[in-house]
């Protein structure tokens, strides 16, 4: 390769060149031009300890020699102390990335559900929301502890560790692309110490006699959508999410049935309406919002709503307040302050699976069949090999959903339907 004491009018006097060519200054060792066609780039190569780097300074249309020699000698001091300049820009870059920025980058890169994607930004939507705009190489192992052991108390232990998870894969994901710059994850701690809850699967679901209050708490909510979404997963077994994205052009009420398109499986779910859903569906359709075809409309990006967190929530408080016999926080805490040996007797506690959940006990107590069960829940044939050969139509799905309803409704002490079936 040629040598040349670079000047400025050695570099504009340059040929065109077919293929690339490059030259190097005589005076400055590392630093040099190349070029192809008719552009010219200054650059340089050294060692940066033991690896062998070359790096763009930029093109000589952008950059007097003058210029280029300075950035040239700063990228070439940096590599003399054995440093590489790129990968300690993309550190830099990464170091200040945002805990929102980091989740975004993870979602764009990797391959998950829609579902997944919507279960881990509620979580950060609740629990981390103060975080979001941090730099996430700044959250450290003792906020990661006092989070976590936060949510543990006000939330429950399955979402704290659930949180921590998502956020353990969202760091991992940002100092993988910092090249090892950021510190390391700081949920080790809770593998640290031992901080870790410890889950069992949950198979919590409403009791029978706790059907009748939790109803009539759900009844009071002031959201009317929300209100109804709670009652269809109840009286459905649907899925969270399968409910809140559920669209009207998926409803059909001449046939009094509607279909799930996106579920665990993958597979669309069709099911038919009881009377009770299908005058729930008739009271929904009543208040649709124009230019929207979500059955349960939201201010979210989608058009749907996100959750019912403050819903379930208002229904726990209630249940409390007529468990205790009072009417309102103010009035508990009265009855408190009256008598303080006073135990508290508490609302009740669940999450919408639990809702799921409650549908199929009702329905098993029923003596369904096994096979019309796992169709009304749309559970995977996996490797029963019977059941995959059993094709369970819609329409043998009226009578047993039109029992389960029934049987809902007498528990949760609600008048029966006078609509009929067609």
């Amino acid at each position: 390769m040629p040598s040349e004491n670079f000047t400025q009018r050695f570099i504009n006097n340059l040929p065109e060149t077919e293929k690339l060519t490059v030259y190097f200054d005589t005076s400055l060792t590392g630093f040099g031009v190349y070029t192809k066609g008719k552009v010219k780039t200054y650059f340089v190569k050294s060692r940066a300890g033991k690896k062998q780097i070359k790096i763009t300074v930029g093109r000589a249309s952008l950059f007097t020699l003058a210029e280029a020699r300075i950035e040239a000698k700063a990228k070439l001091s940096q590599m003399a102390s054995g440093i590489d300049p790129i990968a300690a820009k993309r550190q830099d870059e990464i170091a200040d990335i945002t805990l929102e920025d980091a989740f975004d980058k993870y979602v764009d890169t990797k391959t998950l559900k829609p579902g997944s994607v919507l279960t881990y930004k509620k979580l950060f939507r609740l629990y981390m929301t103060d975080w979001l705009n941090k730099p996430i190489g700044s959250i450290t192992k003792e906020m990661i502890a006092q989070r976590h052991k936060r949510v543990s108390e006000n939330n429950g232990n399955a979402p704290a560790n659930n949180l921590m998870r998502t956020f353990r894969a969202v760091y991992n994901f940002a100092r993988s692309l910092s090249d090892g710059a950021m510190p390391e994850n700081p949920v080790r701690r809770l593998s640290e110490t031992g901080q870790w809850n410890k889950v069992g699967r949950r198979r919590t679901f409403l009791k029978t006699q706790e059907l009748k209050p939790w109803y009539a708490a759900a009844k009071l909510i002031p959201n009317p959508i929300i209100r109804d979404y709670i009652l269809l997963i109840l009286f459905t077994g649907l899925r969270e999410n399968e409910g809140l994205k559920l669209k009207w052009t998926n409803v059909d009420m001449a046939d009094r049935s509607f279909t799930v398109t996106d579920t665990k499986n993958g597979r669309p779910h069709t099911l038919p309406m009881s009377n009770f859903i299908y005058g729930l569906f008739n009271n929904m359709k009543a208040k649709a919002v124009k230019n929207n075809d979500s059955v349960f409309p939201g201010t979210g990006k989608d058009g749907h709503l996100v959750e019912s967190v403050k819903q379930i929530q208002f229904i726990t408080a209630q249940t409390q307040y007529v468990f205790n016999g009072v009417s309102s926080k103010a009035e508990l805490e009265k009855k408190l302050a009256d008598n303080p040996e006073y135990e508290v007797i508490p609302g009740i506690k669940f999450c919408l699976h639990d809702l799921r959940r409650t549908f199929i006990t009702i329905a098993e107590s029923m003596d369904i069949s096994y096979a019309v069960l796992k169709r009304l829940l749309n559970h995977s044939d996996g490797s029963d090999v019977t059941g995959g050969y059993l094709q369970i139509t819609t329409d043998r799905l009226r009578e047993p959903m039109e029992r389960i309803s029934t049987k809902l409704m007498e528990l949760s002490g609600i008048e029966p339907q006078t609509v009929t079936l067609k």
